[in-house]
């Protein structure tokens, strides 16, 4: 984490929460300053040149944020897709009709029998 972020307003980074859950955003680069701090639409904290969290962190400790590679990218659109399926799912299943249960058991299933 000693190299310097090249990165301009509109760019896409890699936004690393401090928690144990190691929660992992797209964030898009909203400023930087001529002395290159960072602002980043998912966060109202500041980064220095080097993607580290500026200011007080507190106890939970520092976010960071990194050069976002399309493999990283892919990885976290997969996972908002799942994460989005799954709060769906969440709503809707007590609403579920028979017919509704039975196809998305087929799907889940991948085509085995199911009842």
């Amino acid at each position: 984490m000693n190299e310097e972020l090249n990165v301009n307003v509109g760019d896409e980074v890699l936004y690393r929460q401090a928690s144990y859950s190691r929660i992992e955003k797209i964030a898009t680069i909203t400023k930087v300053t001529p002395t290159g701090r960072i602002r980043i639409d998912e966060s109202m904290n500041q980064f220095d040149k080097y993607g580290r969290q500026m200011g007080n962190v507190g106890c939970r400790g520092r976010d960071y944020i990194y050069i976002l590679t399309p493999e990283k990218k892919e990885e976290i659109l997969r996972k908002n897709e799942i994460k989005k399926c799954i709060c769906i799912f969440a709503d809707l299943k007590n609403t579920l009709t028979y017919e509704q249960a039975k196809g998305i058991l087929n799907i889940l299933l991948g085509g085995k029998q199911n009842g």
